[in-house]
């Protein structure tokens, strides 16, 4: 039997994320899920992102600006969804995003494929077909770094947490 007019909806949220989720991020989650997934571009593919509007947000899922502001930064942090303008540039932050008239919303759910299939899988490369530049790791540029401590944003901070937490 195959369904007409139907989203699919990939398997990892119900798996992996809806203990996880609240209500109001399952609300716009499914929803950005709808928008995109539930779409077919001319070519006959999937939509990998879309153009929503906060009023279509609200329309949709019945909830307030401010909740859904809170949502979406939400959904950022926990990387299931991926914000941006017109030309691909990020907008994690909500000062990115204010005032914004293009902001396109992709679901970036990473699911991990079963009975170590090829999915995913880079080539490992040799060391020595790798460019190698002694200038690269030299002392001076340690110390400049330390001398200029920079300010990072706490979007910036969590993806260092995260990188190192899976090394």
């Amino acid at each position: 039997m195959k369904y007409q007019q139907t989203t699919h909806v990939p398997n990892v949220i119900f798996d992996k994320y809806l203990p996880q989720l609240s209500f109001s991020e399952l609300k716009i989650l499914l929803y950005i899920i709808r928008q995109t997934y539930g779409w077919k571009t001319k070519k006959g593919k999937r939509k990998t992102r879309d153009r929503i509007t906060h009023g279509q947000f609200k329309t949709k899922t019945g909830l307030s600006r401010r909740i859904i502001s809170q949502t979406i930064q939400s959904l950022i942090t926990k990387e299931l969804i991926q914000v941006t303008n017109y030309y691909g540039n990020l907008l994690h932050l909500p000062s990115d995003r204010k005032g914004k008239i293009s902001i396109y919303y992709a679901p970036y759910l990473q699911t991990y494929a079963k009975n170590n299939t090829k999915v995913g899988k880079q080539k490992h490369q040799a060391m020595h077909n790798r460019v190698y530049n002694k200038t690269n790791d030299t002392k001076l540029k340690g110390q400049k770094e330390i001398s200029q401590p920079q300010r990072i944003s706490d979007w910036e901070r969590i993806q260092q947490i995260r990188q190192f937490q899976h090394q």
